[in-house]
Parts: C-alpha cells; sequence; structure tokens
C-alpha cells in the first residue's frame, strides 16, 4: 500500500491517549492544541473526497501534568443519518445522492463539519459551510449549531479571522442571486454581533473560501463562478458547477468597513486563489498576500482511487502572491514575494490587518510516493518566510512523514514578531503513528525542540489552533 494511502483510511474512534514527551517543553507554553480533519473519509462502501469528509476533532492538553490527546467525531445530523443509511444521504461538493432526480434544485447541502476548528469564547467551533457546530474545549463532546447559521440556501465562509484590534472574529455569508449579496458580521465571543454591513456584488455565481481585513476594509477573492443552471439541474456534481476563466477570475473584493459599495478589483495573473497570508493598508493602498496556484484547482485527488474520476488532474504548484492595490483607480501591482509552494498559512494573530515580516506553513519538502505533489495534504516540511528579507527557512521531516498546518504560539510579553513557537503533527507512514512536534518559530530549519509521542495515525487534517 502506499504510504500517501494513509489519508483516505476511516478513522472514526474516540481517542483518549496520554502522550510522552521527548527533548524539553519550553516553559511557558501551556494550553490545547487543536487540529480537525476527515475523520470519515467513507460512507458505508462509498469514498469520500477529503474535502467532504465528516469532521474529527483532536486536542491535545499542555499543562503540568502529562500531555493527553483526546479525538472525537463531530456528532452532526448528517453523520447520524450516514451511519444509519450505510449511504450518502445528502448533497455534497464532490459526491451527489445516489438517486439522479433527488439532486434536482437540491441546495440543501450537507455539513460534514470538517474543515476549520476554531477557540471561541467558551466553546469550540467546527465550520464548514453551510454552518457551524459549537462543542465542549475539553470533552469535545458536540452542543449542537452555533447561535448563527447562514440563511437557507446561503453559505458562511468556513475560515473564521480574529480581528486583534477589537477582538471580534469575522464571519462572512454569501446569499445567492443574479447579484449575490454578501453580508460580513463581526461577532464577540457570545456570539452577539455588534456589526453587520451588506454588499451587493457586481454579479451572481460567487464562490468564496476566505476573509481577511484591513484597518478600513474586509477582503475576500473569487476564485471561480458558479453556474446556476448547472447547479440547479443536479446531473453533475457541485463541484463540476464551478468554472474557471482566467479571464475573468480571479477577482479581489474590498469591502469598506462601516459599509458602502464593493470595490471590485480583477486580479492578473489568472491564478487560483483559496488562503490569505495577511492585508494591511500602506501609503494609501491595500497590500494583499495570498497563497496562488498556477490555474485551477480542482482537488480531484484528494480521495481513494476507487472514487476518482477519469483525469482527475493533479494540484498545479503554488507560490506568495502579494498584490498592491489602489481602491481608487482600481490599479494593481502584483509581486511573487516566495516562490515555493505552501498552504494553510500562520502568522501572528495580533499581526493580522497589519504590516507584518513572519508567516509559517507546510511546505511540500522532498518527494515521497504521493500522486499530487501539489495537494497539502501530502506535504513533508514546515517553512517560516520572512517578507522582509525574502527568504525561507526549511525543515523537512522526511519522505515518509507528512505535515499538518501549524499553530503559533507566542512567549509572553516577547518584543520580536517571530519569538514564540510553532506546532504541527508529523503523521509517519513507516511508523504507521503520529507526534506533535514543537520548534522554536525563529528556527525551525534545526528542527523541533520536543516532541509529543504516542499517538495512532490520525488521517489528513486540514487546519489547527492553539488555545
Amino acid at each position: 500500500m502506499a504510504d500517501f494511502t494513509y489519508a483516505f483510511e476511516p478513522r472514526t474512534e474516540d481517542l483518549d491517549v496520554e502522550l510522552k514527551v521527548e527533548g524539553a517543553l519550553p516553559a511557558g507554553l501551556a494550553g490545547t492544541f487543536y487540529a480537525i480533519g476527515g475523520g470519515g473519509c467513507r460512507v458505508g462502501d462509498v469514498p469520500l473526497n477529503l474535502l467532504d469528509a465528516h469532521g474529527r476533532v483532536f486536542a491535545v492538553s499542555i499543562d503540568d501534568g502529562a500531555p493527553r490527546l483526546r479525538a472525537r467525531m463531530v456528532d452532526t445530523p448528517l453523520l447520524r443519518a450516514e451511519r444509519g443509511a450505510r449511504d450518502v444521504t445528502k448533497r455534497r461538493l464532490f459526491r451527489n445522492k445516489p438517486s439522479r432526480w433527488s439532486n434536482l434544485f437540491d441546495l440543501d447541502l450537507a455539513n460534514p463539519a470538517g474543515h476549520d476548528i476554531v477557540p471561541w469564547g467558551d466553546v469550540l467551533v467546527a465550520t464548514n459551510d453551510p454552518g457551524f457546530f459549537a462543542l465542549d474545549p475539553r470533552t469535545l463532546e458536540t452542543r449542537g449549531p452555533t447561535p448563527l447559521q447562514p440563511k437557507k440556501g446561503a453559505t458562511f465562509g468556513p475560515m473564521v479571522r480574529r480581528d486583534p484590534e477589537c477582538g471580534r472574529r469575522v464571519v462572512f455569508e454569501v446569499r445567492p442571486g443574479l447579484r449575490d449579496t454578501l453580508i460580513v458580521r463581526e461577532i464577540d465571543d457570545a456570539f452577539r454581533v455588534h456589526e453587520e454591513h451588506t454588499y451587493a456584488l457586481p454579479r451572481g455565481g460567487s464562490f468564496f473560501h476566505d476573509v481577511a481585513f484591513s484597518a478600513g476594509h474586509y477582503l475576500v477573492v473569487q476564485f471561480g463562478a458558479v453556474s446556476v443552471p448547472k447547479l440547479l439541474w443536479g446531473a453533475e456534481r457541485v463541484a463540476d458547477a464551478v468554472g474557471f476563466d482566467p479571464a475573468t477570475t480571479p477577482v479581489l473584493h474590498a469591502l469598506p468597513r462601516g459599509g458602502g459599495p464593493a470595490v471590485t478589483v480583477p486580479l492578473p495573473g489568472g491564478r487560483t486563489h483559496f488562503h490569505f497570508w495577511n492585508a494591511f493598508e500602506r501609503d494609501g493602498e491595500l497590500v494583499v498576500d495570498m497563497v496562488g496556484y498556477d490555474g485551477k484547482v480542482g482537488f480531484e485527488r484528494l480521495v481513494a482511487e476507487a472514487g476518482r474520476i477519469d483525469g482527475a488532474e493533479p494540484t498545479p504548484r503554488s507560490a506568495t502572491w502579494r498584490y498592491v492595490v489602489d481602491v481608487k483607480t482600481k490599479q494593481v501591482r502584483a509581486e511573487k514575494l516566495i516562490d515555493m509552494s505552501a498552504e494553510a498559512p500562520a502568522i501572528r494573530d495580533d499581526r493580522r490587518g497589519r504590516p507584518y515580516r513572519y508567516g509559517w506553513a507546510p511546505v511540500p519538502g522532498g518527494a515521497g510516493d504521493e500522486d499530487d505533489r501539489g495537494a497539502f495534504t501530502w506535504y513533508h516540511a514546515l517553512a517560516r518566510h520572512d517578507f522582509e528579507e525574502r527568504t525561507t527557512d526549511v525543515w523537512d521531516a522526511g519522505p515518509r512523514r507528512y505535515t499538518s498546518p501549524v499553530a503559533f504560539v507566542p512567549e509572553r510579553g516577547a518584543g520580536a514578531e517571530d519569538a514564540g513557537h510553532v506546532l504541527a503533527w508529523i503523521q509517519d507512514a513507516e511508523s504507521k503513528a503520529a507526534h506533535v512536534a514543537v520548534f522554536d518559530a525563529s528556527r525551525v530549519a534545526a528542527g523541533p525542540v520536543a516532541r509529543l509521542t504516542g499517538a495512532p495515525l490520525l488521517g489528513a487534517l486540514s487546519h489547527v489552533a492553539f488555545a
């Protein structure tokens, strides 16, 4: 069996495992390292794309006692229904329901709650486009939907970003129409809405993923356009209704904080953008940093071979791009900051919306046996990027090990932007085990200063957080 197929093996069991510390944990590193991934990547005999898989949440507690790993599936109504039916019961991005005509006009998409994990007040939130679920941060028990949910037929952005200036989380909702409506909300720890602004977009069929902000704008980037007739007809998957046209995408929408008309700016290059590094304002212009892929990204190989469509294309390489935007004239200057593939980027949270220097991300590293080198599910290395010096330091785990996204934990009271530690899961296909690696954030290339060992393989991980 190929190493990379570890990601497709269904893992749904609860875990409560004491981990061993190798090396010395940094003084003052205390809290919980959370991760989320596709634990239920199969329904009965039906293989699911990792982006459609049922969510499984992991928590590693780091305090005065021995670190412990806990894991639990997100107990959604969808999970219970499909376990009973042993088949797909709701339409997904990469999988329709088995009955052809049941997909006709069906926009009530499945919510496997497996994309991102967000510490939020006194709960933990598992996100996905159709809505959010609240979990107990200690036991990981699912409490139910959060108080805030999208309107029927609408979607949320699955990435939630906290504004350090006001302490609130920025969430957007897209309501489809001939001209889509985008609603941005700023929400506090108790899920109270403090700011809500509605923006009319120039066309329908918008497809967004992440959100960023500067002092004066919220930012979303459209990487594709949905064909509504094709989506409603239901003969093909939702993913097949998402088109990519280099002549018309990507498009950046700069949305004035406080309300006002959306400013729509076409971006050059025909790249696909999902995740922001950061955005900020400088000398009257917007500076927007993103991961950009050289062409269309289909994620068609993020499923076991039995579930792949014919001709599934690998993921193109990516790089970190900076766009400097004059909002008044809509003029854009594009430059490649770092010519190295990366994904699921992390920065110091108190630099969001402000000028910054450093970022951390999983990167490809040396090649293993994976059949899609561009997909970050199978990256083997971690990097620290210095965006001022345009340099990158890389630590490579090796061709049979796979790295998760990272969480940055700042040192208390430290002045330097990169003073702190980054944590990542390392999954070892040879030993069939996983461990948490702890790095000095300023010296990632030196390798881990500590490891928390004794965990089984977890499966592919999507996003992580530390609280």
